[in-house]
């Protein structure tokens, strides 16, 4: 399960009134990406490429 998907239960969860969950995820410490706006980008698309040439490999 992606974060996504964990954290779109979280939130709905919260929309019904239910922040337990919410709140723990609230405090937990955030980590800016390496590299800072500049290197955002062409990191996520070497890193696709890198997990898409695993997969065709077979590794």
């Amino acid at each position: 399960m992606t974060g996504t998907h964990s954290f779109g239960r979280i939130l709905s969860e919260a929309i019904d009134g239910d922040l337990r969950r919410y709140d723990v995820f609230a405090g937990l410490p955030w980590y800016p990406f390496p590299g800072g706006r500049t290197f955002r980008v062409p990191y996520s698309v070497i890193g696709s490429w890198w997990y898409g040439l695993r997969d065709k490999l077979g590794v």
